[in-house]
């Protein structure tokens, strides 16, 4: 027999197979085409040491507030039946007086049945039905804990007592309504303003209660 190798010499081994070639990498991500503005108002930070909370972005908070105003224009409608009636019978009947005195009786009640509405649903289901439905709580900033009576009354004046006096003032001043109404909706948009660029999304009227507002991930 011939021998197949040099005596005393290990059989050649089979040589090892080339390395595999490295996966070609991911396509980059395409680039965002939103402006810079929708990202602030619409992230969500997640609330340090609070499992399941992030800090509510600004469009649920137009939405849960847009729910509350139908809320409360459905049930202020009942008051303007009642009182609607004496209000458009004095203007017809030339009574410009008991027409001023209607007017202060139908923005005292709905200033009245806002401040309740709020402050009644803030203290006591830590948020009003509109913030309930989109998931949200209005808590005290600190602790996390239910406001306090005086802490939803004093974010309730910073958030609505202006459009009150507001109204007062366009009705009692006239002309200078127009002028008055300018600045109502820049208070609003610096609501909104503060809301957004605060890394907690607390607004001026947040900072004022020291409040929170915040989402709960269902």
């Amino acid at each position: 027999m011939e021998s197949t190798g040099a005596p005393g010499m290990p059989p050649e081994e089979a040589a090892a197979p080339p390395p595999a070639a490295a996966p070609p990498p991911p396509p980059p991500a395409a680039a965002s085409t939103a402006p810079g503005w929708v990202s602030v108002i619409t992230s969500q930070q997640t609330v340090a040491g609070a499992a399941g909370l992030t800090y509510a972005d600004v469009p649920s908070r137009i939405i849960a507030y847009v729910v509350d105003a139908i809320i409360m224009g459905a049930a202020f409608a009942i008051l303007w039946a009642v009182f609607g009636v004496l209000f458009i019978g004095s203007a017809l009947g030339g009574f410009d007086i008991l027409v001023f005195v209607w007017f202060v009786v139908l923005l005292f009640l709905y200033a009245a049945f806002s401040a309740v509405y709020f402050i009644y649903t803030w203290t006591k289901m830590r948020g009003s039905p509109g913030m309930r439905i989109l998931g949200l709580e209005v808590l005290n900033a600190a602790d996390g804990a239910v406001l306090t009576q005086p802490q939803a009354i004093r974010r309730w004046l910073f958030l609505f007592g202006p459009f009150v006096l507001g109204q007062v003032a366009t009705f009692m001043l006239g002309g200078l309504g127009t002028i008055l109404s300018l600045a109502l909706f820049g208070y609003v948009l610096y609501l909104l303003y503060t809301a957004a660029n605060s890394p907690t999304r607390q607004g001026f009227h947040d900072v004022q209660a020291a409040t929170v507002v915040v989402k709960v991930q269902r």
